[in-house]
């Protein structure tokens, strides 16, 4: 029994000392929010390193607000995040089910064709897809009227239609629901519920831990989308908080305000994992299972 008291006592010693070395990180980022460039760099003991209380307090967060318009960055991403975490559950779930229940030609070709994109990365098509989203039409509503412009160029749609559809999140989707029993879909079917209600309320909430799965790593590359809003949105009435970033990182010289805003930016995104991460951890292990 004490053979077994020491082995968990040093494994849990392990994992202690692994989270904590991936979490030094981040605390000292928000300590440093609190300090002068000065004392970020003169203090480094361990204990004056990770002492918030003896800096210059919220001067640096204060910065922040002043230089930068930073609510208008906010609140972009805010807008850009939630329409890409709410289309993009919706557009990955239907294409997986599609791909997994309805009986059609082809079907094991397009799947084929589907897995092969997840090795193209990003970079090799944004400027093709740049092209494309500048010189296609947009309705839009202005004094009243309906306007019609010839490009998607600076505005937030630009930023959430063209990364919707994701083959990692189909595929991820695809596989959790192929585990799942149809027993319930079948039954539904025989008492004669249309298709549209079996996906949105026999399947959806079965998969309810992969698409928060998907929902959380939509919601990580949204927060932190950088490559496309700076080619696509680069009018300050329309820039998110990475490329915002980026503007005050070239206005600015003090490290200090610098990670009151890289911990503004972080803050929401530790809030959002912590508060779904029971369906993550389930999600992904029931999509590596299956």
């Amino acid at each position: 029994m004490t053979n077994i008291n020491l082995l968990k006592w040093c494994k849990w010693s392990l994992l202690s000392l692994v989270a904590l070395t991936f979490i030094s990180p981040l605390l000292f980022m928000f300590v440093a929010s609190f300090k002068s460039d000065s004392q970020i760099f003169s203090q480094q003991g361990i204990l004056q390193t990770f002492n918030p209380f003896n800096g210059v307090g919220l001067e640096n967060y204060r910065t922040v607000f002043r230089d930068t318009p930073f609510v208008n960055y906010l609140t972009n991403s805010l807008i850009v995040t939630l329409f890409s975490v709410v289309f993009s559950v919706l557009v990955n779930s239907m294409a997986a089910y599609a791909l997994l229940r309805f009986p059609w030609h082809h079907k094991h070709f397009i799947f084929t064709c589907l897995l092969a994109l997840l090795v193209i990365p990003f970079e090799a098509i944004v400027l093709p897809l740049v092209f494309i989203v500048t010189n296609l039409p947009w309705l839009s509503i202005e004094g009243g009227q309906l306007n019609l412009t010839l490009s998607w160029f600076n505005s937030l749609h630009v930023q959430i239609i063209p990364e919707l559809a994701n083959p990692f999140f189909i595929y991820l989707i695809y596989a959790y629901l192929k585990s799942l029993p149809k027993d319930y879909e079948e039954a539904a079917l025989l008492e004669g519920v249309s298709i549209w209600k079996i996906y949105f309320f026999v399947v959806m909430p079965m998969a309810k831990p992969v698409l928060a799965t998907v929902a959380i790593l939509t919601f990580l590359r949204s927060w932190n989308a950088y490559l496309l809003p700076i080619l696509v949105a680069q009018a300050e009435a329309v820039r998110p908080l990475m490329p915002g970033m980026q503007q005050f990182f070239g206005h600015s010289t003090s490290w200090g305000a610098i990670m009151a805003y890289a911990t503004l930016i972080t803050l929401p995104v530790l809030g959002v994992f912590c508060l779904l991460q029971k369906y993550f951890v389930s999600g992904i292990q029931g999509g590596i299972k299956s």
